[in-house]
């Protein structure tokens, strides 16, 4: 990429960043319905600039808290922290973006994946996972990918993706509404438990 190229992509950041900040100023919240809040973390990567992303991304929690993310948010947070050697934050963003769709590793990593038997909770089909393979490859590093391909044999990996998935088994066959949501807890408390970890 050139100079020029990386120029025009920051003038891009720049633009979209002000373009929200006066959606703010104006309705005193974000409509942004273009999708600018979740596109800059993309531009950020295209550039290869890691820290820019962090640094946004502590912007973005705090004007969207209730933001739910998505695998490929997710996977650009661990991909960001693991280049600047932030190795709790990268394991902590990995194990979330297996939670947002358990697919999508083993995809990156051109492994066979079948699909799992489980409660779908929107993102986390392998259809989507399939549709969204090539943009995440576009976002990774090879020295991620390698210490991912180990990662994800470990137990810190596999014990609260495997606990994920087990209750999401559970659930996809749970009719009783007050069984369903302890099951929907223990999630919820699962997801908690790893992003308090980093």
């Amino acid at each position: 990429m050139t100079d020029k190229q990386i120029e025009r992509i920051k003038k891009s950041i720049r633009k979209r960043r002000a373009a929200l900040t006066a959606e703010k100023r104006k309705f005193g919240g974000f409509i942004d319905s273009a999708g600018n809040r979740y596109y800059i973390f993309e531009l950020y990567m295209k550039i290869v600039d890691y820290k820019g992303v962090i640094t946004y991304k502590k912007w973005f929690d705090k004007n969207f808290s209730d933001d739910i993310g998505s695998p490929f948010l997710s996977l650009i947070w661990a991909v960001a922290c693991f280049e600047l050697g932030k190795m709790a934050e990268a394991k902590t963003y990995t194990i979330d973006t297996a939670f947002q769709n358990v697919y999508l590793h083993g995809l990156l990593l051109d492994r066979e994946v079948s699909p799992i038997d489980m409660y779908n909770h929107g993102y986390d089909m392998l259809e989507f996972a399939k549709s969204l393979i090539e943009d995440c490859k576009k976002i990774t590093t090879k020295t991620y990918l390698d210490w991912l391909a180990t990662f994800i044999n470990t137990d810190e990996y596999n014990d609260p993706v495997n606990k994920y998935i087990a209750l999401n088994k559970l659930l996809k066959d749970e009719n009783n509404d007050e069984k369903r949501g302890k099951l929907l807890d223990e999630i919820e408390l699962l997801e908690k438990s790893n992003k308090a970890q980093s």
